[in-house]
């Protein structure tokens, strides 16, 4: 984070120099004029929400926002600072909480700022959107769905960044090794238009992490073989490891109900009853993906 002591419409001068290299504007690459450049962020709200942060770094212990039962969470243009509650399931800065179908659910334009652990979560919900967010430093996860069932979430033009993937990567509810800026055990969700940078990864999709589901759809659901949503124009840069990595998924034609559990197990299966390919047929498709120096 760097101040600024003047700017105008197109131009930005910063009160000191940065530490690093960063790249900008753009660049020939095998004949192709690419846009490679680090990203500028407005992490500043009118509207704050804080809390006793003293010992924030030393017990990993913030605030934290969740929506459950009835109505629904609409957040849009607020600052979430010092939140998250390392090792606390559930503890996180904004949280859908088993919603289910909830087209009223938003969570836009907030900036989330520190987090202990993950910055947002959309759990057991379907049909919201979490859109425009800037996410700075969100230890362990920037956006996750939780436990395999959630569908039909849009998630789009996000900016998820780690400033060092080691600072990032942190233990958390025994997730040992699982970091990434978006981490979906919840697969049919669309990610459009999101730039997630400086992670150990990108988008990590570790279906078979939990293979028959988590939490509330144990035993309901197969992540490992849950299609995808769409995937269109994320932008992954800088990530330690991978930048869009669909890990080992295998997307069949399960049979779900409305909330997206599976209602019948052998659906998960890689062949029919009758011995057919239950491969995804159309198959899904990334589109217009950008990954670069990860």
């Amino acid at each position: 984070q760097h101040e600024a002591n003047e700017s105008s419409m197109l131009v930005v001068h910063l009160a000191e120099p940065l530490q690093d290299d960063h790249w900008g504007g753009f660049r020939d690459v095998f004949g192709r004029r690419l846009e490679m450049a680090a990203e500028v962020v407005n992490l500043e709200r009118s509207v704050l929400i804080t809390g006793d942060h003293e010992d924030f770094y030393q017990s990993n212990t913030g605030l934290h926002t969740l929506i459950t039962g009835t109505g629904y969470a609409d957040i849009r243009y607020t600052r979430l600072e010092y939140c998250g509650q390392r090792d606390l399931m559930g503890r996180y800065c904004l949280h859908m909480h088993l919603m289910g179908r909830c087209p009223r659910c938003v969570f836009e334009g907030n900036s989330v700022v520190d987090s202990a652990q993950v910055g947002i979560t959309i759990h057991g919900t379907h049909e919201s959107l979490t859109s425009n967010n800037v996410i700075w430093n969100a230890r362990a996860v920037g956006i996750y769905t939780e436990d395999g069932n959630e569908m039909h979430n849009v998630i789009k033009q996000n900016v998820i960044i780690c400033s060092s993937w080691q600072f990032c990567s942190v233990d958390w509810q025994q997730n040992v090794g699982l970091h990434a800026g978006t981490y979906l055990i919840g697969m049919t969700n669309d990610l459009i238009e999101n730039r997630v940078v400086g992670h150990e990864n990108c988008i990590w999709t570790p279906g078979s992490s939990r293979g028959n589901g988590f939490g509330e759809a144990l035993m309901k659901a197969c992540p490992a073989h849950t299609p995808f949503g769409e995937i269109r124009g994320n932008v992954n840069h800088d990530c330690h490891r991978f930048g869009l990595y669909l890990d080992n998924q295998f997307p069949r034609n399960i049979r779900r109900d409305e909330n997206g559990y599976v209602t019948d197990l052998a659906s998960c299966g890689e062949f029919t009853e009758d011995g057919a390919d239950n491969g995804l047929q159309p198959a899904n498709v990334v589109r217009d993906e950008f990954d670069w120096h990860n």
